[in-house]
């Protein structure tokens, strides 16, 4: 799992049927031990329903699929969990 912020989301009028019903969010990477934002944003599917400006653990690859058990999904990232706090 890795560790992110939702700093968007998107708009779609069209999309694959397999997304119907899911929402895509912006995310970009965060430095867990500095708290800034890393890399470049990208999409991610949201499988919990997280909101602006929250972190997220999110996952990448095949993982990304599992959380949509019983459909196949086209995704490469997927949130899976709200962070409420890290403690290093």
């Amino acid at each position: 799992m890795f560790y992110a912020k939702v700093i968007g989301k998107t708009y779609s009028s069209f999309k694959h049927k397999a997304l119907d019903g899911i929402n895509i969010k912006i995310i970009q990477d965060v430095d867990v031990e500095r708290r800034v934002l890393t890399g470049k944003p990208f999409l991610a599917l949201d499988a919990i329903g997280v909101a602006i400006g929250e972190f997220v653990g999110y996952e990448v690859s095949t993982q990304a699929t599992w959380p949509f058990q019983d459909i196949l999904v086209p995704t490469d990232a997927t949130i899976t969990a709200i962070i409420d706090s890290i403690n290093i």
